[in-house]
Parts: C-alpha cells; structure tokens; sequence
C-alpha cells in the first residue's frame, strides 16, 4: 500500500509496533503530529473465529480505533478512507451486497465492523 500511494506524497506508516490501536491518546498523537490530508485505515482486528472469545478487543480495534481516526481527521479537515467486510451482511442475499443493503452481521467481526460506520 505504501508503494501505491507514494505518488500522493509523504507516507507516514504505521504498525503494530509503532501504533497500538487500543491506546486512544498514540492514535491523536500520531495522527496530529502527521498533519495528514489523508488517512487510511487498513488495520484491523480480523480474526473471525477468535473476535467470538474476545469480542471487547475485537470492539476496540474495529470500531473505536476508527472512531478516534474519524475524529482527527475531522479536526485536521482532512479525508479517511476505511476498509470494512462483506461480513456486515448476512449472505443471504442471492446478488452482489450493495452499500444501502441492511446490515445484518451474523458474528462478532461483523457486529465490531458494523460499529465502526455508525462512527465514522
């Protein structure tokens, strides 16, 4: 990914070693020091069979870490482009799953990925 938006001008990357999504304060720190006018978020908790154990940190990662991103990138007016799952939807349907189809997340990593859109 680093590669691909090279183009766009300086990456700031991160990691698990350099970010810890379950500390709030590192994500506004590492976001307002960036300056960024573009942040994307392809971090996250994806585990399935593991978030039903630990649905708390599954929570944490998928949805509030991207809450605090939303927030940050409101107040440096920049953009974010966040990565979600087709596991916020059922799979009942017999089409491609469309943006304003119902959500209706069957497991726990659907439920922490459907959290996060109702905060960004």
């Amino acid at each position: 990914m680093r590669r691909t938006l090279a183009p766009l001008g300086e990456i700031v990357a991160t990691d698990r070693a350099s970010l810890d999504l379950l500390d709030e304060a590192a994500i506004r720190r590492t976001i307002r020091a960036a300056h960024p006018d573009l942040i994307v978020n392809a971090a996250a908790y994806t585990q399935v069979d593991l978030a039903e154990a630990e649905p708390d940190l599954a929570m944490m990662v998928n949805a509030r870490a991207p809450g605090v991103m939303a927030e940050e990138t409101q107040r440096a007016h920049a953009a974010l482009v966040h990565y979600s799952t087709d596991y916020v939807f059922s799979g009942s349907l017999r089409r491609p799953y469309r943006e304003d189809d119902e959500p209706d997340p069957i497991n726990t990593y659907g439920k922490t990925k459907l959290a996060a859109s109702a905060r960004l």
